[in-house]
């Protein structure tokens, strides 16, 4: 088949155009500054996949191109020291924890090498803050934990007339928590019932205790109440009375709680990322201040509001990222 002299030159213009948007497409990735990331992981969970996602996306915007080495605690690592030599062998330029546990390693393998943490609760009661001389890696990061603020504003969207907020834990371990709640609560006009207990044998008489106090019942993050036989009686105490209970995470709604609020776990990744590469850049992490997650996801279980007689307003149901 024969082509004329404008078909080559068509042919040719196209080649053009395909060599430019090739080089136009590799060239942010060819200018990349290379940097070797040290990933430990407190286990192996598909939420810290979304996160390092998340981490991995905003250091290519940001102009670097990362490679990892991922570490699971107590599987590839299991002490400090051991933590240390690992991250020395990679030559590593910073460390990302992802989970509580994973950062408290970190942070006591004080390895002089700068670290960021991600999806990690309660960060100052885990020691993981750089003020007051403790020592080790100096970090920053990005909590899990959603400001009680908000909890408590999603609460009231999706029970407009609770009032009264009913909240079990043990001083020993929630102590903070409750106080930060019942500041909140009193910002908003409301009241929180606390009952402390000391063992999980004393949830089934704190609930009784509080069922004609309260128009809804708040879990917190307490090793003491959250457990398996206790959650057991919690669940089943809210269906038997209609309580609306608020659970920690999107599990607990699946698991039968009316509703939680979470975080964006590939959000958190990002925010993450832009804390690495400011300190990639030069910024000290003692000088970037540890943050809360800026983008939070509703979840909803409609089967339990149909099963304790409550009405969800259909523009919450509309803004829930979950629903069951």
């Amino acid at each position: 088949m024969k082509r004329g002299r404008s078909g080559y030159a068509c042919v040719y213009a196209r080649l053009i155009l395909f060599v430019i948007a090739v080089c136009l497409g590799l060239q942010p990735v060819l200018g990349a500054e290379e940097v070797h990331i040290t990933v430990v992981e407190s286990r192996s969970i598909r939420a810290y996949d979304l996160a390092l996602d998340g981490f991995a996306d905003v250091m290519k915007e940001k102009g670097f191109r990362p490679t990892f080495i991922r570490y699971v605690v107590d599987v590839d690592v299991n002490t400090p020291e051991e933590l240390k030599g690992m991250i020395e062998s990679t030559q590593s330029n910073i460390i990302l924890a992802l989970g509580t546990s994973a950062a408290k390693l970190v942070k006591d393998c004080d390895c002089g090498i700068p670290s960021v943490f991600s999806m990690v609760s309660e960060p100052a009661q885990s020691g993981l803050l750089n003020s007051g001389g403790n020592g080790g890696t100096p970090m920053t990061g990005v909590c899990l934990d959603v400001p009680v603020d908000e909890q408590f504003a999603s609460l009231l969207d999706v029970v407009p007339r609770a009032r009264k907020i009913g909240v079990i834990y043990n001083p020993e371990e929630s102590q903070f928590i409750v106080d930060a709640a019942r500041k909140a609560a009193n910002r908003m006009g409301l009241g929180l019932v606390a009952h402390p207990i000391s063992s999980e044998a004393e949830v089934p008489e704190a609930l009784t205790a509080l069922r004609s106090r309260i128009d809804a019942l708040w879990l917190v993050s307490d090793r003491t109440v959250l457990t398996t036989q206790s959650l057991q009686y919690v669940f089943l105490y809210a269906f038997q009375t209609n309580l609306p209970l608020m659970g920690l995470s999107e599990h607990f709604v699946k698991m039968g709680a009316l509703l939680a609020v979470g975080p964006d776990y590939t959000d958190i990744g990002k925010q993450s990322g832009e804390f690495a590469a400011q300190i990639l850049k030069g910024r000290d992490p003692e000088e970037l201040p540890i943050a809360s997650p800026r983008k939070v996801q509703l979840s909803l279980n409609l089967r339990t509001a149909e099963i304790i007689g409550h009405r969800i307003p259909d523009g919450v149901v509309r803004k829930a990222a979950s629903i069951y």
